[in-house]
């Protein structure tokens, strides 16, 4: 996960509640009309910096994700409407639980925040997830809510990390498996430093580098150890 800053209320929701002001019985999540939802998806997209707010895939558009309530609906009908509580998840179906991670095996499931789980919306929750080179991720130690997250969402599915693996990878800070041999195309400490601040900052066009968290950990930590092993050598 990364942090998530909340901005404001997307126009068309505020619009269309106060519209519903007048049939209150109808100001529900499900009557949300289409347009309203797509303006909904284009300011989480935002926010989010186009990742998924649990597992930090890319998300291209509206289409290739859902809107997640991180505290679900049935467990809190008073934040159903409440867009502090809404994120942009992948997959594009919520039902779908066939990648067997992320909010859809989360479901409604009851959540007790900061005791069982971590929203992306807490401050510095990133700092509350270790990630290594094999793609791995689990709570920092001795933080349970955050190993119960990991858990709950599956974030160290052997899939998901598969694709933390192959970015870690492709930025030069892991080995990099060529047919029968090891090749190595590893950053110098000096510039895994450097890497490690730039992928935590978007891009022009507002995006994050995917799996930004877990390849800022990652080149930090190699920083370190080529910068332990450059003393050894002296």
């Amino acid at each position: 996960m990364r942090s998530i800053t909340k901005r404001g209320e997307p126009q068309a929701l505020t619009a269309w509640k106060r519209e519903m002001q007048v049939v209150p019985q109808n100001l529900q999540y499900g009557n949300l009309p289409s347009d309203v939802k797509d303006e909904v998806k284009r300011a989480l997209l935002q926010e989010q910096g186009w990742l998924c707010a649990y597992t930090l895939r890319r998300l291209r558009d509206g289409a290739s994700c859902h809107i997640e309530h991180v505290m679900p609906q049935g467990l809190a009908p008073d934040l159903d409407l409440d867009y502090s509580n809404l994120a942009a998840c992948f997959p594009p179906d919520g039902g779908d639980v066939s990648h067997g991670y992320g909010a859809p095996v989360k479901a409604g499931q009851a959540v007790r925040l900061n005791i069982d789980f971590v929203s992306p919306h807490g401050p510095a929750c990133e700092v509350r997830f270790q990630f290594d080179t094999k793609g791995s991720v689990q709570g920092a130690q001795g933080d349970l809510a955050a190993q119960r997250t990991v858990d709950l969402l599956k974030l160290d599915d052997r899939s998901l990390g598969e694709l933390r693996r192959s970015a870690i990878e492709a930025h030069g800070l892991g080995l990099v498996r060529r047919t029968n041999r090891v090749a190595r195309k590893l950053k110098s400490a000096a510039e895994a430093r450097r890497f490690a601040a730039e992928v935590l900052m978007t891009d022009h066009g507002g995006r994050l580098e995917p799996f930004c968290v877990a390849l800022a950990q990652v080149a930090l930590a190699y920083a370190e150890k080529e910068e332990a092993r450059s003393q050894r050598l002296r």
